[in-house]
């Protein structure tokens, strides 16, 4: 999946979750260089603070004199985002890694729990202590990587409270969200790269359980 096409998703699910600017919705979360190109006019481009704004964007902003103005002006503007715990085994350490230094930088609290290193380890492992924490309260969100993501989703699942699902696309992440209030997000450190795993972590992160009718469906969930 190129570049232009995981922008085009994830704008098109936070412009569904969040709004933007001129639509009566919150500043932007996502800016990629679409939303530069419609701003040239306006001269202006109003971001939620800690937006991620793709490489592009920047680029064109430059190129057009466009300025990324933060809504808000305070930290009371910007609440704490919450935790999100990590974990992997050697198949997803790697990507795991990137997107722990990728939530760091977009102000996302990131509990490490492993493993550090290529040597082999157990999947289940990594899987039961990110499902733990988030069962726990040590975090609100846990993200796994394995080779494919589908035996940490199985071990993540066995926690009570936890609603793990395969990161397999960006509509399966959104639906896992908005209609299952998934709270541990599973990917395969072989079967994608470091953009399309950010792109379905933002999307995770950033979408709302929509409540109401599936609110009572995910408590049945719970039901044995």
């Amino acid at each position: 999946m190129d570049r232009g096409r995981i922008e085009s998703l994830v704008r098109a699910v936070l412009r569904k979750n969040l709004g933007a600017p001129g639509d009566g919705g919150p500043a932007l979360a996502f800016v990629s260089e679409r939303e530069v190109m419609d701003a040239r006019a306006a001269g202006t481009l109003i971001v939620a603070p800690g937006a991620t704004v793709t490489p592009l964007a920047r680029d064109a902003a430059a190129s057009y004199g466009v300025t990324f103005v933060e809504a808000g002006n305070g930290e009371s503007d910007s609440p704490r985002k919450p935790v999100v715990a990590l974990g992997a085994d050697h198949g997803g350490v790697v990507l795991k890694d990137g997107l722990k230094a990728y939530l760091e930088r977009e102000g996302w609290p990131a509990l490490d729990l492993g493993t550090h290193g290529e040597e082999p380890v157990d999947y289940p492992d990594f899987a039961h202590k990110v499902a733990g924490a988030v069962a726990r309260g040590e975090a609100t969100f846990g993200i796994v990587v394995d080779g494919v993501g589908v035996g940490s989703c199985m071990a993540a699942n066995r926690h009570a409270g936890v609603r793990a699902a395969l990161g397999a696309g960006i509509l399966e992440v959104t639906n896992a969200r908005e209609h299952n209030d998934a709270n541990v997000l599973c990917l395969g450190g072989r079967t994608m790269g470091d953009l399309q795993a950010r792109a379905m972590v933002t999307v995770f992160l950033m979408t709302e359980h929509a409540g109401g009718r599936h609110a009572r469906r995910v408590r049945k969930i719970e039901t044995a």
